[in-house]
């Protein structure tokens, strides 16, 4: 599952966030990666980062990316994308093969801007290749913006990478982009406002009380209905000249896809849930965490120190909840 979405203030202000919504427990953890890291992917191909990033992930044999921000400001997360998702079978030559769980070290760390990622998105073939931690090959499609707004969702359709623009900002987990785009048209009526009394025959219809403009806005944790609802409170949300509290309001609304556990429950018993959520700002290259079992917020920003290291350095969390006791005052 997943849910995400793009919030922009005027100019000044570009963020993504997302759920990561999963049942196997990945206790993924903040790592920043170096510039001139060298990597291979699953067939020994050697890469190397041109830029540093910052995003969830884990080293296992390797290391690996859910999502991430970079010093450039490209800004990406990979959601799962079941039953659509279609790689090639085998390498191919003269391409830069990867499994689909290494595209995020791509797209992070060999690229400055969308518009580079549109230039090179045809060198790339993603393979079908199973990774470690969960031995299958993962079903992803991808989004992406970067410092100037722009957002982009990547997926695959008869083995290639499909580049679409994302006019809504906003992604979930199959269908594809161009279904969810389509399905928004039967909740044309939904506002923020509420309905005004009307006539009926002789009777007057009057709404129960507040909210009644949003009769109707999809209430399910299916993929479609998120889609809807983090389309509709991401352009209504109050946002801020300050990123504290566009970053806080970003948050709340990402509550309302945020799956508490035992909502939803497996054919094999598995509990899928929200495992974190997260924040990332393109301008200041800033990465804001959140686990499910805590009320902390972590963050990461990529500065000038930090881009002195030139080892990946994996960053502790706790999941714990502060709990701030009142005291009687005389």
């Amino acid at each position: 599952m997943c849910t995400s979405f793009t919030v922009s203030v005027k100019d000044q202000q570009h963020y993504l966030s997302r759920t990561m919504d999963f049942s196997f427990l990945l206790e993924g953890q903040p790592i920043f990666m170096p510039r001139g890291f060298e990597w291979s992917s699953f067939n020994g191909e050697v890469h190397q980062n041109t830029y540093a990033f910052v995003g969830t992930g884990k080293k296992l044999e390797d290391y690996i990316f859910a999502d991430g921000v970079n010093e450039k400001g490209v800004v990406a997360a990979e959601l799962y994308y079941p039953n659509e998702a279609d790689y090639a079978t085998d390498s191919v030559a003269g391409q830069k093969n990867l499994a689909p769980h290494q595209f995020i070290m791509w797209l992070l760390g060999e690229n400055s801007s969308i518009a580079e990622i549109k230039e090179k998105i045809g060198t790339i073939t993603l393979v079908d290749c199973p990774v470690a931690l969960l031995g299958i090959t993962v079903p992803l499609h991808f989004i992406v913006t970067d410092s100037s707004g722009e957002t982009i969702t990547i997926e695959t359709n008869q083995k290639q990478l499909i580049l679409k623009d994302n006019p809504i900002g906003v992604m979930a987990n199959s269908p594809n982009l161009e279904w969810h785009l389509q399905n928004l048209n039967q909740y044309a009526s939904i506002k923020p406002t509420n309905n005004p009394s009307q006539k009926l025959g002789p009777l007057t219809l009057t709404p129960f009380g507040q909210g009644s403009g949003t009769f109707g806005l999809p209430g399910s944790y299916v993929s479609t209905d998120r889609f809807v609802r983090a389309a509709f409170l991401k352009y209504n949300m109050v946002t801020s000249t300050t990123m504290e509290e566009t970053v806080n309001n970003i948050f709340h609304v990402l509550d309302s896809v945020t799956i508490p556990k035992g909502i939803d429950i497996k054919p094999d018993g598995e509990i899928d849930f929200t495992q974190y959520r997260v924040v990332m700002d393109s301008i200041s290259s800033s990465y804001f965490l959140q686990l499910y079992e805590s009320n902390r917020v972590y963050s990461v920003t990529i500065d000038a120190e930090l881009l002195t290291n030139t080892t990946p350095i994996v960053y502790p969390v706790s999941k714990d909840m502060l709990f701030e006791k009142l005291e009687q005052s005389n």
